[in-house]
């Protein structure tokens, strides 16, 4: 199949683009900057934001990592035709993930018209991360399904797609936790221990994309892995450095007082609200059923670990510094 990755340099993409290769299909990447273009690929230098080439017919499917607005969705639409296209939506397009295990028909809104005002005042530079739309992602991903449905006639796959981890993962959030836990010293860690942790190896997600294009499957699916707890996540990784370190759980509000946040200091940690509860303990029986196959943990935390220990002299990005910590643990001293 002649498929066409848009955003295919990113984390995602990339991997979507090796799995792609890997399986005998013929792989064009669209990219601003032809950097970071899997081996065996096309590249296509072109800017989204932008004007686009009139590609109808060159290519049988389409797989879209990187639509943040609808407009996003119409422009490339008009720009390949006829083809199938799966696009890359998220979790985060639920208003309320409050209930365990909720499935794909939970409710979904679509951007206001505020959200729409937003994503169309974003420099077309920043256009194809999700950064800058703020609280108003979730509902820009739900208005970019919409678009889909009607610009792709009905052929489109939506994928809601959750955490995704592994080598090369620019957000470095699972990374933070690998590199923490291969560090002596005993750890302190935003309970509870049976707090929720659902994440899946990009690798897996890029499979199961192409298998989707495929297969021209026209239906909506949750992309993550199976739900754990922390502290099996912790557990799995601590197997795979070998280093037994002390593990103290304590409440959130007591790294959030000391100045820690959520996601970015305390990296794949949801907010205590409870409309977030469930966000990382989703159903993923539909992707199951439909084909989704997950690596072990194992297997994610070991290409991790090696991957990290060959870039340790580059600080991440993200994640308590040592400093932070111990001044947490001060915090919990005096009390």
């Amino acid at each position: 199949m002649r498929i066409l990755i848009v955003g295919g340099t990113g984390f995602l993409g990339k991997a979507t683009a090796e799995a792609a290769i890997a399986s005998g299909h013929t792989v064009t990447v669209m990219t601003r900057s032809g950097n970071n273009v899997a081996a065996g690929a096309a590249t296509l230098i072109a800017d989204r934001t932008g004007p686009l080439p009139d590609l109808t017919g060159q290519f049988e499917a389409v797989i879209d990592t990187c639509a943040y607005a609808p407009d996003m969705v119409t422009s490339l639409a008009q720009a390949v035709g006829a083809v199938h296209y799966v696009l890359v939506s998220s979790i985060s397009v639920y208003d309320d993930m409050s209930v365990p295990q909720f499935d794909e028909t939970a409710n979904a809104p679509a951007a206001t018209d505020a959200d729409l005002a937003l994503a169309a005042e974003i420099p077309a530079e920043m256009r194809g991360t999700a950064e800058p739309y703020g609280p108003a992602y979730g509902r820009l991903k739900r208005s970019c399904e919409i678009a889909a449905d009607a610009a792709f006639a009905g052929q489109c796959t939506h994928i809601r797609l959750g955490l995704i981890v592994g080598p090369r993962d620019y957000t470095e959030r699972f990374t933070w936790w690998v590199r923490r836990c291969d560090r002596d010293g005993p750890m302190l860690v935003p309970g509870p221990a049976d707090r929720n942790m659902q994440i899946v190896d990009v690798r897996d997600a890029g499979a199961f994309l192409v298998q989707m294009a495929v297969g021209r499957v026209c239906e909506t699916f949750h992309l993550t892995g199976e739900p754990m707890t922390i502290a099996a996540m912790l557990d799995a990784i601590q197997a795979q450095t070998g280093k037994a370190i002390s593990i103290a759980y304590h409440p959130l509000e007591t790294f959030t007082q000391a100045g820690q946040r959520h996601w970015t200091d305390l990296p794949l940690i949801v907010p205590d609200n409870p409309a977030f509860a469930q966000m990382l303990n989703v159903s993923t029986q539909k992707a199951q059923a439909a084909g989704l196959a997950t690596r072990p943990l194992a297997e994610t935390v070991r290409a991790v670990l090696a991957w990290d220990r060959e870039n340790r002299d580059q600080a991440l990005g993200c994640g308590m510094s040592a400093a932070a910590e111990e001044q947490v643990r001060s915090r919990l001293t005096s009390e």
